[in-house]
């Protein structure tokens, strides 16, 4: 089965063999599955997070190492990593070390471990469960076949605590012998080797490797040998890349085909037309054009631009086919965007009940928010709270905040930032391109959402006002905007079910006994908590979404479109009249001055007042130096300012943003500005996307509008590591197990939209699907499905009129 030459130290510090990755330390994110020594096998990573670690299956939220830098000792193919544990003070060496057909993983430690934490500290390596799930294994004296879920059992640990017990121990472990694809052999020189399921303690956990370290070893602490299976002849299958949903006659049509980089040749492209008695015919062909080396594959384009007649099409590629896609000028306008805002975000609504016929998604949530936040707190995900700034004692009840807003992500908190840049996406997504339709009941007082049942009223004016309700009560209850509402505690955050259960529903009321109630009150502090401190950036982009809002909520809800303005108009006196004030927290924009001018933009467009036009000409160099944040805005409110020398400035630097943009999208294949940090790159470019619309209706003679309609074929398909729509339910194929609030079921919510690959650096593009755990590939968010429904209408808009 085997035939492997010896591994190689390859340009970026790996070792490579064909077919076969290793990565020492590349990737320092362990707490996304992704980190340590990482194995790629046969084009998919099987194994991650190889480092010494204090838990049999550590968590989320376990505690990390501070790497040191990787060095590499080129003589012994050998790769070595210092690290440190500040607590419980422990300093060691991971190396990593080429051995013919096998890896060499060492640890040695700088002195033994301390007495306390003998029997502790273990080598763990970490297994992908979406391929090893169902496969064979063999340790020691047990075997099996891996379980598709987590079945423990689990055993009491130090302190009470519940610990997995290990499926089996040994010192030579054999996964999947009877797959060449992802045949792995794990063993240690001496000493015993357990194998985990890191699901038993967390949902997102992986089949977990674990060796201790024995009482006062040092040099060669753990040795393990490790030997992935590899087919020396082995090609990764192409993938072609296309808008799963299809394409207009009048835009650019391109597959990009991603191909193996040993592959020896490029074959013809055949497109295909299915024809309306089910015959299937050739209608173009050609030798894609070799576009070259991107990341760790080969690229080629298949340009087919040409080909308008409205139809039905396949492409063929060697032996790969692409699924059915349509060419038509309504490809845009069905089923495209509505399932984003007919079904998801009315699931993602807060303090409502959601049902779609028979089913219910959630109940009436959270309806006893919020308590305040203690001070001086900083709190997980990010939320931080300061010195108490309303007149609320730590954990007394914040009356007005249990209307609105959406859960955000796969997690359940209404983080301000997140809730308001939602809110005037949608609001522009109204006022630029007319939304209309209507297929959802909304019924506020009884807190009641009713999935595709018509109620008299624009969806997109339901889900505006729900989102100015969430952004006002921080206003109604503080006299300034909330950072956002989060879960008090870890086992809340970590909820996964129905969000009416997550609470009691019930306010808490400390002069209850724990498990009395009162009519509406509990003695349960379960409620979560509201973290308020101020912060000038996001009270300026707070203004900017109410003043956006309060135009399009007129003619419907004019009460509180007016309360939206009057709102705005608010902070905007205060914060012009008093310093700045800095409190980092979740989602909060930062830099201040940019957001001002964006509040100014909406406030001028809105009002029409002088003043607001005077101190954007005074701003003039923030929105100059800051033009890709900035550039949307003045182009739309450029026709109403009247200064020469103003719109001259900003045309020059446009020119040059113009100029920077080029230079990015000649970068890779797929014609779109790509910067892969840990998280996929969709939702970044749909912002791009975004603000690309208004550039180019304001200066067509700078801005393609193919910028627009490539990032929309990105979202839809085209994009590197695989050819799924990043939007579920979207297209002939589609991302379906995905991590959102349903995530424990494997499942998706239609038209949720996510960020799609990311990076495992040094060079290897991954979207694993079906699998839905790793959040920086496969979240959703709310802010990312508005900017989907924008870039849908916007390309519907530039080639239909």
């Amino acid at each position: 089965m085997t035939n492997l030459t010896n591994w190689k130290l390859n340009n970026f510090n790996a070792f490579e063999a064909p077919g076969l990755s290793a990565l020492v330390f590349h990737n320092t994110y362990p707490e996304g599955k992704q980190g340590g020594v990482e194995i790629i096998q046969h084009g998919e990573r099987i194994a991650t997070n190889g480092d010494l670690r204090l838990e049999p299956t550590p968590g989320q939220r376990a505690i990390l190492p501070i790497i040191g830098e990787r060095q590499v000792v080129e003589d012994h193919q050998e790769i070595k990593v210092s690290i440190h544990y500040p607590d419980p003070g422990l300093d060691y060496v991971v190396r990593v070390s080429a051995d013919g057909a096998a890896l060499r993983l060492a640890i040695d430690l700088a002195q033994p471990l301390p007495a306390e934490w003998a029997g502790r500290v273990s080598l763990n390596l970490e297994l992908f469960p979406g391929v090893y799930c169902h496969k064979a294994f063999h340790l020691g004296e047990t075997f099996g076949v891996l379980p598709l879920q987590a079945n423990g059992p689990m055993v009491n640990g130090e302190g009470g605590h519940l610990r997995p017990a290990p499926m089996a121990t040994g010192s030579r472990l054999i996964v999947a012998p009877d797959d060449p694809l992802r045949k792995l052999v794990i063993e240690q020189d001496e000493g015993e080797i357990a194998l985990f399921d890191g699901r038993d303690t967390a949902h997102n956990g992986w089949f977990v490797v674990r060796s201790l370290v024995p009482a006062g070893a040092t040099k060669d602490a753990i040795v393990w040998t490790i030997t992935p299976n590899c087919i020396p002849d082995w090609r990764r299958d192409p993938v072609i890349g296309i808008s799963q949903v299809g394409y207009h006659p009048d835009q650019e049509k391109r597959a990009v085909i991603e191909l193996d980089p040993r592959a020896v040749q490029v074959d013809r492209a055949v497109l295909q037309r299915i024809e309306p008695d089910g015959t299937i015919n050739e209608v173009f062909a050609a030798l894609p054009h070799q576009w070259g080396r991107f990341l760790c594959y080969d690229y080629a384009a298949f340009d087919f631009t040409r080909i308008r007649e409205p139809g039905l099409y396949l492409i063929h590629y060697g032996e790969q086919s692409t699924s059915p896609f349509k060419i038509d000028r309504d490809v845009y306008q069905h089923n495209v965007w509505q399932p984003t805002l007919e079904t998801f975000l009315p699931v993602q609504m807060c303090h409502v009940e959601v049902r779609e016929g028979a089913r219910v998604w959630h109940g009436a949530c959270h309806l006893d928010d919020a308590i305040q936040a203690p001070p001086s707190h900083d709190h997980f995900d990010m939320y931080r709270q300061g010195p108490l700034d309303t007149s609320y004692a730590p954990h007394e009840h914040i009356p007005g905040l249990d209307r609105g807003g959406w859960h955000d992500a796969g997690d359940y908190d209404l983080a301000t930032g997140s809730q308001a840049i939602t809110t005037f996406t949608l609001a522009l997504i109204r006022e630029t391109f007319g939304v209309d339709t209507d297929q959802t009941t909304v019924r506020p007082d009884d807190r009641l959402v009713l999935l595709h049942t018509p109620d008299g009223v624009p969806d997109i004016i339901r889900q505006i006002t729900h989102g100015v309700e969430c952004l006002l009560g921080g206003y109604h209850a503080a006299g300034h905007s909330l950072a956002g509402i989060i879960e008090g505690t870890l086992d809340q955050y970590s909820h996964l079910g129905d969000a009416a259960t997550m609470t009691d529903n019930r306010i808490y009321d400390p002069s209850l006994k724990p498990g009395e109630t009162s009519g509406d009150r509990s003695g349960r502090m379960d409620d979560r908590w509201a973290f308020t401190s101020r912060d000038t950036s996001l009270e300026y982009q707070v203004a900017m979404t109410l003043a956006a809002a309060g135009r399009v909520l007129r003619g419907y809800q004019d009460s509180l479109a007016e309360e939206c303005l009057k709102t705005a108009v608010q902070i905007w006196e205060y914060e012009r009249n008093h310093d700045p004030v800095s409190r980092h927290s979740a989602y909060i924009p930062g830099n201040h001055d940019v957001q001002e001018v964006l509040a100014a933009a909406e406030l001028f467009l809105t009002t029409g007042e002088d003043g607001y036009c005077k101190r954007l000409l005074e701003l003039g160099s923030v929105i100059r130096e800051n033009i890709a944040w900035t550039g949307a805005s003045m182009a739309r409110v450029l026709p109403l300012i009247d200064d020469e020398a103003f719109t001259r400035g900003l045309k020059d630097v446009l020119e040059r943003l113009k100029a920077e943009h080029e230079k990015d999208l000649a970068d890779n294949p797929y014609g779109v500005p790509l910067h892969f940090e840990i998280w996929g790159e969709g939702w970044s470019l749909q912002w791009y996307a975004v603000a690309q619309y208004y550039l180019i209706r304001a200066f067509p003679d700078l801005f393609d509008r193919e910028n627009v309609l490539r990032v929309l074929n990105y979202v839809l398909g085209c994009h590197p590591g695989s050819d799924l729509s990043l939007v579920s339910g979207v297209g002939a194929r589609s991302v379906t197990s995905v991590y959102g609030v349903n995530r424990a079921e494997w499942s998706y919510i239609p038209g949720g939209v996510i960020s799609g690959p990311n990076l495992i650096k040094p060079d290897f593009p991954e979207l694993k699907q079906p699998f839905p755990f790793l959040w920086q590939q496969s979240e959703y968010v709310i802010g990312g499905a508005a900017t989907y429904i924008f870039c849908v209408l916007a390309a519907d808009r530039l080639l239909n009129g």
